[in-house]
């Protein structure tokens, strides 16, 4: 029967086998931080400007 691997020895190899990020990887990343930092700003602003809009009637 075969050893069963270690997690410590796993992770060591993991970190070892470092591969750098595609360029379509990094541009998925970079538009997805743009969206959501684009819309946290948006809403901060919907917020500001209509402050009285969350009131129950």
């Amino acid at each position: 029967m075969a050893d069963k691997p270690k997690i410590g020895e796993e992770l060591k190899k993991m970190q070892e086998e470092y591969e750098p990020l595609l360029p379509v990887e990094k541009k998925l990343v970079a538009w997805s931080l743009g969206i959501g930092l684009s819309l946290l700003v948006i809403l901060y602003l919907l917020s500001k400007l209509l402050p009285d809009s969350h009131r129950p009637l």
